[in-house]
């Protein structure tokens, strides 16, 4: 009898992924099924101190009982230029006040004003929606949901690195192999569902470095659909110093400008101006550079001294230890002119599934930014439809346990995933994925590929990503550590073959895909999900439409300047 390779750990779902959409969906999964069920969470990193909520403030778009849902979902759907899963958005949305109940069962505070009410204020590109954060920030946000897990008996699987998902015997996904990331010791975790959390590609860029998002690459592989790969989370970013606020900032004054001292977002978004959602502010700073307007900045000058405080304390335990690492720096440059150029921080290519979260392959499910709800979420949305879509997962996940027969192995599988895990570890062999990776940043991160786009640059770029693809194949790693890193570099590059494909088929500009070469947006065509078919590799991937249902209503031309701009310029006189 063959032998399995490993070490054998089985449970009912498994979720891959620890930030807050994985820890979520874990969570939902335990509270949402049957006495006994057995849940796992696994991630390369430690559960709870990865992903993007840990290290944010965590605000997030709550809609209260009294709110207009149908309302906010609206505009939700016109900001992200139709492209989203109506379905999915409102449920997230009608849901997210049981949520922040839920979150305060376990131990989450969330400010109140003197009634008792939450704390909420307006966000970027929205009018309606409100958003929120607790107190402690995105650390003490993962923190108190890794400690209910615990509470819960859902097994914490930290420092493990996902390498596979199992097909098994009977033509759905029933589990995955993975390697420990310290001693490179193979596991493989049995399941009846599998929930993939992932987060997205994000090239190392922003300041979270080491999301990778390598589970949508898996999931693909594994016979899943994706979507959304020629579209990015792209915004202003600095290389002075990062601070989470830009939106609050603006609200009170703020304003991008460029080398000539002039604030120009008025002239490429009359309505919203420097409240314009990131992805407009992103492509009106290309533009401006283009021009030969650069060196851009934020000019917070306006900002009223009394509230200055504010935006040097955070309340992300890591940043705020940083800007009091700078003092008196901080003081000087953050309300002055500090320099800002657009960028390219994640594509938003993820597993394409129902509003039950449910992808095209039996056994497999996705959550937080790994499934395709959005292809722009806003700020608060990210972790706002994360809650949502998380929860969603682990309740479709556990009501397909009762159908889903007994998950069986296959043993040579294993063997093939063992192989292919492991095979690239060579002491002798010379670090070369940072080397790799740096060449793949040049290409995506320039602003006329991942911003301001056309077919001649785009072309260019897929021959680049060929070559470099073709160099990748032959590297090895002399220890686990550089394995992991090999292995995030092997789905970044074919990440950008992805995007950068997708980014070709879609002959229009929408949302944050603005192509030179034809710059208007296309309804009547292009009203659809641009997805990349299973069972394609990186030399031919297949791209098809698939048309965006709009069951709650259609979509919205534009969305609308908000009330509160038009009441605030017409109290400064302006129209």
């Amino acid at each position: 009898m063959a032998k399995l390779q490993g070490t054998l750990l089985e449970t009912d779902v498994l979720v891959v992924g620890g930030g807050a959409g994985g820890m979520i969906a874990a969570l939902g999964a335990k509270r949402q099924g049957p006495q006994g069920t057995k849940v796992a969470i696994a991630d390369s990193w430690m559960i709870g101190r990865t992903g993007h909520t840990a290290f944010s403030n965590a605000w997030m778009i709550v809609a209260h009982p009294d709110d207009d849902i149908d309302g906010i979902t609206r505009e939700i759907v016109a900001g992200n230029d139709g492209i989203a899963d109506q379905l999915l958005v409102r449920e997230s949305l009608k849901n997210s006040f049981e949520r922040i109940g839920d979150f305060e069962a376990i131990g989450m505070k969330f400010p109140r004003d003197a009634d008792g009410k939450h704390t909420r204020r307006p966000t970027r590109g929205l009018d309606l929606a409100r958003v929120m954060c607790p107190d402690g920030g995105g650390l003490e946000f993962c923190w108190r949901l890794r400690l209910a897990l615990v509470e819960h008996g859902v097994s914490l699987l930290d420092r493990l690195f996902v390498t596979g998902l199992l097909g098994g015997a009977s033509g759905r996904i029933v589990g995955a192999t993975a390697i420990h990331t310290r001693t490179g010791a193979f596991y493989v975790i049995q399941a009846r569902a599998t929930i993939v959390a992932t987060n997205a590609i994000t090239f190392r860029s922003g300041f979270v470095r080491d999301i990778t998002g390598t589970g949508t690459l898996l999931a693909h592989r594994a016979g899943a659909t994706l979507r959304n790969a020629e579209f990015s989370y792209v915004r202003p970013g600095t290389p002075k110093f990062y601070f989470e606020g830009i939106t609050f900032a603006i609200q009170e004054g703020a304003r991008f400008t460029n080398s000539k001292g002039e604030a120009f977002m008025r002239a490429y978004e009359p309505e919203w101006a420097d409240e314009a959602d990131v992805p407009r502010i992103a492509r009106a700073m290309a533009a401006e550079k283009m021009k030969g307007n650069d060196p851009l900045y934020l000019d917070m000058s306006p900002i009223p001294e009394d509230i200055r405080e504010h935006f040097i304390h955070s309340k992300v335990k890591w940043m705020d230890n940083f800007f009091r690492k700078l003092g008196s720096e901080a003081n000087t440059d953050m309300f002055g002119k500090t320099p800002y150029y657009a960028l390219n921080q994640m594509t938003k290519m993820a597993i394409a599934t129902g509003p039950d979260c449910r992808s095209d392959v039996p056994g497999l499910l996705a959550a937080g930014l790994a499934q395709a709800g959005c292809a722009n979420h806003f700020a608060g949305f990210h972790i706002g439809l994360g809650i949502g879509n998380g929860w969603i997962s682990g309740r479709s996940a556990v009501e397909d346990l009762e159908s889903l027969p007994a998950p069986k192995l296959n043993l040579t599988e294993i063997d093939a995933l063992h192989e292919d895990a492991l095979r690239p570890v060579k002491p002798a062999a010379k670090e070369e994925s940072d080397r790799i990776l740096r060449d793949l940043q040049g290409i995506m991160f320039a602003y006329d590929i991942g911003i301001l786009k056309h077919a001649d640059r785009l072309q260019a770029a897929c021959r680049k990503v060929e070559r470099l693809s073709e160099e990748f194949g032959g590297t090895a790693a002399p220890h686990v550590h550089e394995l992991v890193r090999l292995k995030e570099t092997e789905a970044m590059l074919l990440a950008a073959r992805f995007i950068l494909g997708a980014s070709l088929y879609r002959t229009e500009s929408r949302l944050s895909h603005f192509r030179e070469d034809f710059t208007v947006r296309d309804d009547a065509h292009w009203l659809a999900w641009v997805d990349i078919a299973s069972g394609c590799g990186a030399d031919a991937p297949r791209f098809r439409k698939t048309p965006i249902p709009t069951p709650l209503f259609p979509v919205p031309e534009s969305a609308v300047r908000p009330n509160r701009l038009k009441q605030r310029a017409a109290a400064l006189g302006g129209v």
